[in-house]
């Protein structure tokens, strides 16, 4: 009897801490969707009130990606402006936070690439003889253009998931995040993309 009454208690407890969770987890989407229609109305207390919820969860984003609080926080108010300028054609589908961090990943990609400062080779580095010299400062000129066309002609996702991985030092994992796909998929553009430089550098090396 003592057990049974311990198992049904424990059970109700749980249903409970389940059922306040979801409550609190529906108030807060409820809440993020108010606000939304409220900026779309042009209240700008309602613009302040959404950032303040979410400027740490979206500065710890871009922080973990860019190693840079500063870069960080600048991405942050990029992702805020352009929630602002769609807050009238936001459609609450989705948990609020799927939206804001969908956004998120577009800035922080674009940013990426926007940014980029192309290595010598992102595959093998090479150390060239005398490259101090002028003759050396061609060569190595030459090998700059043409890895930046060589990784102009990737595919996007090629191209991305390479840069992530190069000039960011992520994980498979983190890119896997950032892009939304499986770590396979980022391997093997990963992979294709080294192929292909290799391919196209090495009459040059």
């Amino acid at each position: 009897m003592v057990i049974a009454i311990i198992e049904k208690y424990s059970m109700s407890e749980s249903d409970s801490l389940a059922e306040s969770s979801n409550a609190s987890n529906q108030h807060a989407w409820d809440e993020d969707v108010a606000l939304m229609a409220r900026i779309a109305k042009g209240e700008d207390a309602a613009m302040s009130l959404l950032v303040n919820r979410w400027k740490g969860p979206l500065t710890r984003f871009f922080n973990k990606s860019l190693h840079s609080l500063t870069d960080a926080e600048e991405l942050t108010q990029n992702t805020f402006v352009k929630i602002y300028r769609a807050a009238d054609r936001y459609k609450p589908i989705a948990k609020f936070s799927t939206y804001l961090f969908t956004i998120a990943r577009r800035v922080l990609l674009d940013e990426i690439k926007r940014k980029a400062r192309h290595p010598l080779d992102p595959t093998d580095p090479v150390e060239l003889r005398g490259e101090s010299s002028p003759v050396g400062k061609m060569r190595r000129s030459e090998l700059q253009e043409v890895l930046e066309q060589c990784l102009q002609n990737l595919p996007e996702k090629q191209r991305t998931a390479l840069l992530l991985r190069v000039q960011r030092e992520l994980t498979y994992d983190d890119i896997a995040s950032i892009m939304k796909v499986n770590q396979g998929a980022v391997k093997t553009w990963i992979h294709r993309a080294r192929s292909h430089l290799r391919k196209n550098l090495k009459p040059l090396l």
